[in-house]
């Protein structure tokens, strides 16, 4: 961990190794949260691919502290919105952290 970089590429591999031995008959859903831009984006594709494999949907979401978007709300935005299952705009979200229990919790993970 670097204070204030957002590093997510081992994340995505030991969620890849746990879905591998989730049963198959499970809905497999990931939500990556940051509040910031990722920084390791050329060596996810990778994990990303083993997730799509094994049929998991991938969701993203920021976490902004103001209702402004900010230039690192943008960045954030432009790096985990690629690293979302298609299509992107189905499985990303951009909310005040205020928000994120209502728009989160009940927008994604009770549809």
């Amino acid at each position: 961990y670097i204070q204030g970089s957002t590093f997510i590429a081992t994340g995505l591999n030991w969620a890849g190794t746990m879905f591998q031995f989730s049963p198959s008959t499970r809905e497999r859903v990931l939500i990556i949260v940051t509040d910031g831009a990722i920084k390791d984006t050329a060596s996810l594709a990778p994990a990303k691919a083993v997730l799509t494999a094994e049929g998991v949907k991938i969701f993203g979401v920021v976490l902004r502290k103001a209702a402004v978007h900010t230039k690192l709300d943008i960045d954030a935005e432009a790096t985990l919105k690629p690293i979302t299952s298609d299509p992107h705009d189905d499985h990303f979200m951009n909310v005040l952290i205020d928000e994120m229990p209502e728009q989160v919790l009940n927008g994604i993970c009770d549809p």
